[in-house]
């Protein structure tokens, strides 16, 4: 055939025909994350059940570390969010909009508690006898009370996302309502018990204090009203609604008078330890202030959790994404508080009884701590899990906010 013979739309084939480009989903992207970080997490784990918990720095002077401070700190963004809601929405009347979040609320707040599981369950020296607690309880510990706590919130909360799955009718949110005001009690008593567990530690007068079950409980307040205000104003659907900013409004203002509040206890808490010298309390606080890791304190929280938080939040220009950014700001700092609740109390062995450090050598008698690689890796694999229970319940089982008329709700 002559080359003059070939028709022209096949010499341009690829100008008049382009191939379209498929783009990928930003999902894809975050459930790779989410597995990629679950399967690193998991040599962690591996390491956990094999070596126990020698490959963390772990020992007798500091028998808790990053595990668990980080539970704790799951704990006051699990129940904290869970309570100020139920307490906006049914004690306070906030039911124009705010209730459209439960569902989404609840399965975040289940992922969080499994995240919380995992940790506090790997650094129990036998995780797989928990249900020894349930089977023979000692009342009189509190570490009894938090976990049988625990258990009953946990079913209260799978039964509320059961709920928030069917169908809508006045029927079901009758019984959503009736267990909201049930789990409002088990939940604060949860925070007050958790923060009671370090309070009464013979062994540990540097936590000994009667104002720190009330300190958890202000502090569970705070990060989970920022928890709150963070899914509500990134996830709420109707985001060109007149509601949606005046919630988010009436939301950072909230969150402005909590953090405020925080701070001033956190500072009357600290004025009285340090005016009486009490040696363990006062060198335990001294080390949270002006040890080596001063910056957990003094830069993480202090200056980007709290004081940008509030410098934030008090602009004139209050819009749904700067309230959303004070939140976020908040929530990822404020793990620095569990951490310097948890840590530094443990390091002041010399001063709560001296000699003692000097007296022995070995391997577990060290009087520093720094989380090891293993100790950071079972972290990201309980981050991990968490985010992929989120990831299937928001784009599988598709419990995303239900922007409706909740008026007669509350």
């Amino acid at each position: 055939m002559d080359k003059n013979d070939v028709p022209v739309q096949e010499e341009n084939s690829e100008e008049t025909t382009p191939v379209a480009k498929k783009k990928l989903s930003p999902e894809i992207y975050l459930w790779a994350l989410g597995v990629i970080a679950l399967l690193v997490g998991a040599i962690g784990v591996i390491q956990r059940f094999t070596n126990g918990l020698r490959l963390t720095d772990l020992g007798s002077f500091v028998p808790w570390g990053l595990w668990v401070a980080t539970y704790e700190y799951f704990v006051w963004l699990e129940v904290g969010s869970l309570v100020v809601f139920t307490l906006l929405v049914y004690v306070f009347g906030w039911n124009k909009t705010l209730p459209g979040m439960a569902r989404t609320l609840y399965l975040t707040a289940l992922a969080i508690l499994a995240m919380a599981l995992i940790l506090i369950g790997l650094d129990l020296g036998h995780p797989f006898r928990f249900w020894h607690v349930l089977r023979w309880p000692q009342w009189n510990s509190l570490m009894t009370w938090m976990i049988w706590l625990h258990m009953a919130y946990m079913i209260i909360l799978l039964t509320k996302l059961v709920v928030e799955m069917r169908p809508e009718t006045r029927e079901t949110h009758r019984i959503a309502a009736w267990l909201s005001y049930v789990s409002l009690p088990i939940g604060v008593a949860l925070i007050v018990v958790a923060g009671s567990v370090f309070g009464v530690v013979i062994g540990r007068p540097t936590w000994q204090s009667s104002a720190l079950p009330l300190y958890f409980l202000i502090s569970a307040m705070v990060a989970g009203t920022g928890f709150l205000t963070f899914q509500f104003v990134w996830f709420w659907p109707g985001k060109r609604e007149a509601d949606y900013l005046e919630t988010a409004q009436r939301l950072g203002r909230l969150l402005l008078i909590l953090l405020v509040t925080g701070l001033l206890v956190a500072a009357l808490g600290g004025l009285v330890i340090l005016y009486p010298g009490v040696p363990a309390q006062a060198t335990a606080l001294e080390l949270t202030l002006f040890g080596p890791f001063w910056w957990v304190y003094w830069v993480m929280h202090i200056g980007l959790g709290v004081l940008l938080p509030i410098f934030i939040l008090l602009t004139q220009s209050q819009t749904a994404r700067r309230i959303g950014v004070a939140a976020g700001l908040l929530i990822l700092t404020f793990i620095a508080v569990p951490l310097n609740i948890v840590i530094p109390p443990q390091l002041a062995v010399e001063a709560v009884e001296k000699g003692l450090v000097t007296a022995y050598k070995g391997p577990g008698l060290a009087t520093d701590y720094f989380p090891t690689v293993s100790e950071w890796l079972v972290t990201i694999f309980a981050l991990a899990f968490g985010f992929l229970i989120f990831m299937i319940g928001y784009h599988i089982l598709w419990l995303r906010p239900r922007a409706n008329n909740y008026a007669e709700e509350g």
